[in-house]
């Protein structure tokens, strides 16, 4: 589920989106705009988002590093 306080886009992580693509239909992305703000919230269900709808993709990397003085001064 994601929840927005107004109306805007939602941002689905890698494995979310990998999640929705294995499921096909099976997979249910829930929407909440508006959550916990007036007017109501107005909830929105898509089956099948990753055949469903036409998103925008962001590549996004993310590495840890660890140096090397690390692994030596905690490895045995």
């Amino acid at each position: 589920m994601k929840a927005r306080a107004g109306i805007g886009a939602v941002a689905l992580t890698q494995n979310e989106w990998f999640k929705a693509q294995r499921l096909a239909s099976d997979y249910y992305l829930y929407v909440v705009w508006n959550a916990g703000e007036k007017p109501s919230p107005r909830p929105h269900v898509v089956q099948d988002p990753a055949r469903s709808l036409v998103v925008d993709q962001m590549v996004e990397i993310v590495r840890y590093i660890v140096p090397a003085a690390e692994i030596e001064k905690k490895a045995n």
